[in-house]
Formats: structure tokens, sequence, C-alpha cells
């Protein structure tokens, strides 16, 4: 039960990093020893499929209710504390690169292995600037084609370790409307009733971004059964050059991200920018790195306690 509780915990944990801008549930599971154990479970789910689903389903449980519950939080705060939040999570993310340079180099380290990074970031960036340039700095609608795009981004951001989903969907344009898809469904059910429609009307409403969910899901359902052998082959066989292409591409949605914030801003003909509001957002990437860096060290040092636990259960059954 402990252990279950435990990776509940840890599955909730990497579902909020899944939403929330700026972190990555992927980084996460591996700062908390979790990611390499899930891929495995999940490429071989059929060679031991009764282990490996009571070891996935604590973290299935928590990973979805850190997704929804954070997904409601943001939809609401993003509408009034935006760059905020976007400057309290860069912390976060900022955070994790210890713990993400750690892995990089947790089979060695090879003079070549940063120009595996710099090809990452390249990539990336080169993608997102083609995003940017292509909204324009505004959202997109989100059509169904979109809705299964976004869904993939997710699902892959879930998969590769150093990806924020969220980041990447900020940059694409696709974060805010895909939050309003997932999020709509309660709105639109209390403003049909607010207008004095009946309950079944008023539950036809709610239910009028099902489609476009129904593609988001087929997106992601698309997606994860080739990503996820293909990041257990590659980690395995190319585990170095892997999490540093990976670290690029972190460093290439941080830069991203900022770049987007700040076309965003430029286009609020509302939005002045004082002082005072530097000194905040200074202050929230600093808390934000602060509690990324601490989260980390606690989880390290929880891991730490329960390894001498067992080994001292093991020394006095023996």
């Amino acid at each position: 039960m402990k252990d279950f509780l435990k990776k509940l915990i840890a599955g909730f944990v990497i579902g909020v990093g899944g939403i929330i801008p700026g972190l990555s549930g992927g980084i996460l599971a591996v700062s908390m020893g979790l990611y390499k154990p899930t891929v495995d479970a999940l490429a071989g789910f059929f060679k031991a499929p009764k282990k490996n689903f009571l070891f996935l389903l604590p973290i299935g449980i928590g990973g979805v209710i850190g997704l929804v519950l954070f997904m409601f939080l943001i939809d609401w705060l993003f509408a009034d504390f935006r760059t905020a939040i976007i400057c309290l999570f860069l912390g976060l993310v900022a955070g994790s690169i210890p713990s993400m340079l750690r892995e990089c180099n947790a089979e060695g380290y090879r003079r070549h292995y940063p120009l595996y990074s710099v090809i990452g970031f390249a990539v990336a960036f080169g993608l997102i600037l083609l995003g940017m340039l292509t909204t324009g700095g505004a959202q997109r609608d989100i059509t169904p084609l979109n809705a299964a795009f976004g869904g993939a981004v997710i699902m892959m951001g879930v998969l590769l370790p150093g990806l924020s989903i969220s980041f990447i969907l900020i940059n694409l344009g696709l974060y805010e409307g895909l939050l309003a898809v997932f999020t709509s469904p309660p709105k639109l059910y209390l403003e049909a009733r607010a207008q004095g429609q009946a309950f079944l009307p008023s539950l036809g409403a709610a239910c009028s971004n099902l489609g476009l969910m129904a593609c988001a899901l087929l997106g992601m359902a698309i997606v994860a059964v080739p990503v996820i052998f293909l990041v257990k082959r590659v980690i395995e066989k190319h585990h170095g050059p892997a999490y540093y292409v990976l670290f690029g591409i972190l460093l290439a949605t941080m830069l991203g991200c900022v770049l987007q914030e700040v076309l965003t801003l430029v286009h609020e003909e509302s939005y002045v920018f004082t002082l005072g509001r530097g000194l905040i957002y200074a202050v929230l990437l600093a808390a934000g790195c602060l509690i990324s860096l601490k989260s980390e060290k606690f989880i390290h040092f929880k891991e730490e306690d329960e390894a001498k636990t067992d080994e001292l259960a093991g020394e006095i059954q023996a």
C-alpha cells in the first residue's frame, strides 16, 4: 500500500509536469527514478502483464488526476497571470537542468556529446521559429487536425524526457485552445443552465467539444506505441547522445517560450512593462528554480532512505 501511494503521488507530480508551462513530465520521472522502469513496463507489457499493470496503475491514476486538476487551474490562472506563471515555471524547468545533465552523463561523457545538443537545439528552435512565423504570436483555432496533432505532441512530451509539452504547444499556438477544449464542458453546461435551458440541452452543449477531445486522444494513441519502442531502443543503445539531443531541445523550448511571450505582449496594446513587474517576474523565476532544486533533493533523499531501508530489511531477514 505504501508503494502504491508513493507511485500515485509520483504519477500526480508527473501529470502536473505535463500540463504546467516550463515543466517536463519526462524529466520529473527521470529525477524520481521512474522513467526507465516505466518505459520498460510499457514496452514489455505483455511479457508480464500482471506485474506491469500493477506497476503502471498508480502512476497512471496519479498522472490523470494531476493533469486534469491542474488543467483547470492553469486555464483559470492563464487568463490574468500568463506572464507571471510562465516566469515561475521557466524557473522550475531551469532547476531541473542539473538532473537532466546528470542523466546525460549517467553512462560516461564524451567530448562530442555537446554537438548532439547543438543539433537538437537547432532543429527544435527552427521548428519553433517556423511556428511563430506562421502564427504571428497568435493562438490557432482548434480544428480536428490540430487537436490530433496536439494530442500527438502531448504523448511525445510524456514519453521523451526534457520535452515540455506545454512550451511546445505554446510555441505552436495550440496551448490555450487545447486547454479550452478539455476544460469547456462544465463551463458550457453552467452557461446553458444560466440561460434557462433544461438539463438535456445543457448537457448537449457541454458535450459539443467531445469530437475534438476524441481527435486529441486519437493523436495520442497513434504515436504512443511507436514512440515507446523507439525511446527504449535509442536510450538503451545511445543513452548519452539521446539525452544530449533532448537537452538541446529543452533549451530551445525555453528560449522559444520567452520569445513567444515577448511577441504576445508586444501585440497587447494595454500592456505596460514597469520596474515593479520586472522585479516580480525575476522573483518568480528565482523561486521556481529554487523549488525545483529543493524538490529534486527531497526526492533523491527519499529514494536513498528507501534503498537503505530495503538493504537493512534484507540483512535482518538473512
